[in-house]
């Protein structure tokens, strides 16, 4: 029995490697949210708190729709995470600092510069813990792997759930 120019026996190992795709792509994101900062650390940051005030050195004096923007999330999620973090004294919204004086830009503070370097610091610890847990002739490969992985994730769009398959773009083969 044909099936769109596939036999059954094609498609079941297909779904067969995919549903091992999907459960790593799940095992990989709970490893990777034990990876980051917790909540123990930091001040009691929340993950997407710690992701937002990395980003905010690199972009700092930036709109908040900017900063959403390229955090990916919306304008309204970016709000009401800069008003915990100015709760905290980590960074300070400043209102008509650009041309449009109802944009607020956002700066970070001394108390969030201090935290920043504790989050890069653990971060750091922490990567070197894993790199150090592979096999040194392994790393290098490890890394172009996790690299190409990285491309075809961010070529699927957000999630790559809510795109459409064929807006996927082709990964280059590793060599």
């Amino acid at each position: 029995m044909q099936v769109i120019g596939r036999s059954v026996c094609c498609m079941a190992v297909e779904k067969q490697f995919v549903q091992h795709w999907w459960d790593e792509l799940e095992r990989l994101a709970r490893i990777l949210g034990q990876v980051g900062p917790d909540e123990v650390c930091c001040e009691g940051l929340s993950q997407r708190q710690c992701s937002i005030l990395r980003t905010l050195v690199a972009q700092e004096g930036a709109r908040i729709q900017d900063l959403a923007a390229s955090s990916g999330i919306t304008p309204s999620a970016m709000t009401r995470v800069l008003e915990k973090l100015e709760q905290r004294g980590l960074v300070e919204r400043v209102r008509g600092a650009q041309t449009d004086g109802r944009a607020a830009m956002v700066k970070i503070t001394a108390a969030g510069r201090r935290t920043r370097k504790q989050l890069d610091q653990l971060m750091r610890e922490r990567t070197e813990q894993i790199v150090e847990s592979i096999p040194e002739e392994r790393r290098e490969q490890i890394l172009a792997a996790l690299q190409t992985l990285n491309k075809a994730i961010e070529s699927a769009g957000c999630c790559g759930l809510n795109s459409p398959v064929a807006k996927l773009t082709q990964i280059e083969e590793m060599k």
